[in-house]
């Protein structure tokens, strides 16, 4: 079984999506990994929006800012939330032990996104 290197958080910004033009997305590694998109409230990773697995986490997140599939998550990842990402590194796991771990990710953190970026029911929409 593929060791995985434990979850790593952090905040993630693109220069195009926020006021103060913040943008940490070189800082992420160009390696393979599982993650998820978060709202955060008091520090913390809540209602995920978006749950991935690829080879290269930095050129994932950067595509998911700039050409995010659908119009819910492009609100959230262009709008006013903040994001946390969530991670964990998996170099040398095969496509398959990727994908084991993002179903176990999908099954424990059930990412939603409604057609506005807010996390479906969270906000009293009832979407």
């Amino acid at each position: 079984m593929i060791s995985a290197i434990p979850t790593a958080q952090t905040e993630i910004w693109h220069k195009d999506y926020n006021l103060d033009k913040k943008d940490n997305l070189s800082q992420l590694p160009h390696e393979a990994a599982v993650f998820g998109v978060f709202a955060i409230v008091h520090d913390q990773p809540v209602n995920c929006r978006y749950i991935g697995s690829t080879d290269d986490l930095q050129s994932a997140i950067k595509a998911l800012f700039e050409e995010p599939p659908g119009p819910g998550l492009k609100k959230f990842m262009q709008g006013p939330w903040i994001q946390l990402l969530s991670f964990e590194l998996m170099p040398g796991a095969t496509v398959e032990e990727r994908q084991k771990v993002r179903e176990e990710w999908t099954r424990k953190y059930q990412p939603a996104i409604d057609e506005d970026g807010g996390y479906p029911g969270y906000y009293g929409n009832g979407k």
